[in-house]
């Protein structure tokens, strides 16, 4: 029997964009997929063609909604803290996209690190160059022409989906889910209002910003028939659909790598970790988790080679370690100024040596921020989830760091299952179907090796 069509969904990802129809039971359809446009910049530059995105993203609703009913409600899912300034007045962009990956404020964070305190407070938000508000900070510092943009009581603030929702509304919509807003910077999320006092301290005027509204239940007309219905933060999406409830510990391994440990008190705050709402739900349901990033790892790996890479029982090279972030060293640590790094040792190996290297430099990172978020020892449930958990290496070298059994979801579109379910009405979460690692004899060198990897890392952040 042929099932109906409730919804579309899309995710605007750092690398492809993809999309999918959502039928009656709740599943996927079969994806489409575009790659994302290209980033471009010198040094800490990471910028993007505003137009050339809403292009992409238009070319990929075209192609789900060839033959389907018009009027379906659309949930998307962006990318987080990547935005651009417009003016009202048909969404004409003021400046480019300027990336999440984009670290021209990290200098300014450096030398405004008497608001970390206040920040980490209200937002629970590390003050980073990740995030919107330093970098306008950094920016309005810098000179040229964003004083007068700013100023413009015409110009508004959008992130990605926003910019796409303005275009497709026809200027009818500028608004951002609490998800979105909360990576910012310039949210608090206790009162779930833009902090006056953050808006002050990063030299951002009010009327830039948009209407905070819920993640699900919004009600839009776009072109093309489509109702936007749910918007959402790219890794919430990704949390809803498979971490159940407060219980277990998500990784996810994506371009870069996140951990997310559920929490009920959104005013909890552990040091070098991040606390942030993953659903502003109808009714005043929210749901908030602790997180710990990577600010790299797919995007570490990929530069050598496809792989597979085999998981030795033996270490061969005890003097080899790697830093995979590629966009500044994350959690707990947050220092902008150390990226991707080889030990000497490393330096000198073969690519597809260098590969495990950088593969061992990962499962360190996520073991030593997986410690961070759950002090008390591993959860019960350790989900890993994304497209480097299809590496044999990854989950069993996890599961011989952890010393636990390692649950790999079969959730491939965990993203988008969940905007297509939000924007249906539906329950976001799925019935989270896994394949079980247990440790085993491969990998068990890890443990002594990560002890020789953390004096190597001590050594690096003291320069």
């Amino acid at each position: 029997m042929d099932l109906t069509p409730v919804a579309i969904a899309l995710d605007l990802g750092s690398t492809r964009f993809k999309g999918g129809v959502l039928f009656e039971d709740g599943q996927l359809g079969p994806i489409k997929s575009v790659p994302a446009p290209p980033l471009v910049g010198i040094g800490v530059i990471r910028e993007g063609d505003p137009q050339a995105y809403v292009e992409a993203a238009e070319d990929l609703l075209g192609a789900l909604l060839d033959g389907l009913p018009r009027g379906l409600p659309l949930g998307i899912a962006s990318q987080r803290s990547s935005f651009l300034l417009i003016d009202e007045d048909g969404g004409v962009p003021q400046t480019s996209l300027i990336s999440w990956q984009d670290q021209r404020a990290a200098s300014w964070c450096d030398a405004h690190r008497e608001l970390e305190p206040t920040v980490f407070a209200r937002t629970g938000l590390v003050l980073s160059g990740h995030y919107i508000g330093p970098k306008i900070a950094a920016m309005l510092e810098g000179g040229g022409d964003i004083a007068a943009i700013i100023s413009r009581p015409s110009t508004r603030l959008v992130t990605l989906e926003g910019f796409l929702a303005w275009k497709l509304s026809g200027g009818k919509r500028h608004a951002m889910d609490a998800t979105m807003a909360a990576r910012t910077s310039l949210f608090d999320i206790e009162s779930r209002q833009w902090s006056p006092t953050l808006l002050e301290a990063f030299g951002v005027p009010q009327h830039l910003l948009p209407e905070v509204v819920q993640t699900d239940g919004q009600d839009t007309a776009l072109r093309g028939g489509l109702h936007l219905k749910a918007t959402i933060a790219d890794q919430a999406a990704g949390a809803n659909a498979s971490l159940p409830g407060d219980d277990g510990l998500l990784i996810s391994l994506g371009t870069g790598a996140f951990l997310l440990r559920g929490c009920s008190d959104p005013t909890e705050r552990r040091s070098g970790f991040l606390t942030a709402p993953i659903l502003a739900a109808d009714e005043g349901r929210w749901r908030h988790v602790l997180e710990g990033a990577i600010s790299g790892a797919g995007t570490a790996i990929d530069r050598f080679g496809a792989g597979p890479t085999e998981l030795p029982l033996h270490d061969s090279d005890a003097e080899a370690f790697c830093i995979p972030d590629t966009a500044g060293l994350g959690s707990p640590h947050w220092r902008a100024d150390i990226g991707f790094t080889f030990s000497a040792a490393a330096r000198s190996l073969p690519t597809a040596d260098q590969r495990r290297i950088a593969l061992e430099g990962l499962l360190f990172r996520v073991y030593e921020t997986a410690q961070g978020l759950c002090p008390a020892g591993p959860p019960d449930r350790i989900l890993v989830t994304g497209g480097l958990a299809r590496e044999t290496f990854v989950i069993r070298g996890l599961a011989a760091l952890l010393g636990r059994p390692i649950e790999v979801l079969q959730l491939p579109e965990a993203v988008l299952l969940a905007a297509g379910r939000l924007a249906a009405g539906m329950s976001p979460d799925s019935d989270v179907r896994t394949d079980v690692a247990e440790p085993a004899a491969a990998g068990r060198y890890l443990g002594s090796k990560y002890g020789a990897w953390r004096t190597w890392l001590r050594r690096q952040l003291q320069g």
